[in-house]
């Protein structure tokens, strides 16, 4: 799933932040999949393919949903941290919430 112009996802990630559901960084991320307590895999669609290819693998065997938006920049400004290409969600409602605000109009 992939969409870049939802702002709205940007400020369901800070409220995420704000409560500490929101995880950011490789390993970081990693051990809410393994452990899991991921809902939903955010990553930034100006990653590496590599990193893309590999959080799509390790989250798509947990069946954790992945979601492409926004830049490492926009993501990493959102923790008021340095630019980060994958952003874990532990919150399910909050994770829902992201992947309705990212369907476009009319699919469901």
């Amino acid at each position: 799933m992939q969409r870049n112009d939802q702002p709205s996802v940007t400020g369901l990630l800070g409220l995420g932040v704000r409560a500490g559901q929101v995880r950011g960084g490789a390993e970081a991320v990693k051990k809410s999949i393994h452990g899991g307590k991921s809902r939903l895999v955010i990553l930034a669609g100006d990653a590496s393919e590599g990193t893309k290819r590999s959080f799509r693998r390790l989250a798509g065997a947990r069946g954790v949903p992945v979601l492409e938006c926004h830049t490492r920049l926009e993501l990493g400004a959102c923790l008021d941290r340095a630019p980060m290409a994958v952003l874990s969600v532990s919150d399910r409602h909050l994770a829902s919430g992201m992947l309705k605000k990212a369907t476009p109009e009319g699919k469901d």
